[in-house]
């Protein structure tokens, strides 16, 4: 199992997205090392992308982390209860992330049932790991890291990638159209929506 190095963060966010699926989320919050394998995820395109956080430019005390180089955590609390994790993408002058939708609790039970269903959202991934706005701007290339990513060798076949709209992004115009929700076709973990 090997981190995955900071620079792999630098290259097209999209490109990197379908990367991240099936890749090792380690999560260090609650005082021993958990692990989920990434199911899905949505890109997200900065400064020209009416859905980020950054379009236009925008610049606020809660997407500073955006700001950060690429590999950096960059979280949110969106209703006033939710966290989500994000990955920031490429460089400070293009404050781009991708959002992790869902993960698979490693290693998965034997045999399943809808009560493993813990991380099959946003919000609730980061409620069951308890990632919080304390793990916002975390170095995700390095070990020592409460959170950080690794490539175990597991892969997902180009043919099992599905490519959909973003949710809940219909404020956004063309933009909520744009096919950046990527995810392992048919893993029981992908969000319903």
């Amino acid at each position: 199992m090997s981190i995955i190095p900071q620079d792999f963060y630098f290259e097209d966010t999209a490109s990197v997205a379908k990367s991240l699926l099936g890749k090792t989320l380690h999560i260090k919050t609650t005082g021993k090392e958990q692990l989920a394998r990434i199911v899905e995820v949505e890109a997200y395109l900065g400064i020209k992308d009416p859905a980020c956080h950054t379009f236009g430019g925008r610049q606020t005390p809660r997407v500073k982390s955006m700001y950060l180089s690429g590999g950096h955590s960059y979280v949110y609390l969106i209703y006033g209860m939710y966290n989500c994790l994000n990955i920031v993408t490429r460089t400070e002058e293009h404050p781009e992330a991708i959002l992790i939708r869902a993960v698979e609790p490693l290693p998965l039970a034997a045999t399943f049932n809808k009560s493993m269903l813990v991380s099959n959202g946003p919000g609730k991934l980061c409620r069951h790991y308890g990632i919080t706005k304390e793990h916002d701007g975390v170095a995700l290339w390095r070990k020592n890291s409460p959170l950080y990513l690794s490539d175990d060798g597991f892969k997902v076949p180009k043919s099992q990638i599905a490519a959909k709209p973003r949710v809940g992004v219909d404020y956004a115009g063309e933009a909520a159209q744009w096919p950046l929700r990527f995810y392992i076709a048919d893993n029981k973990f992908v969000s319903k929506k």
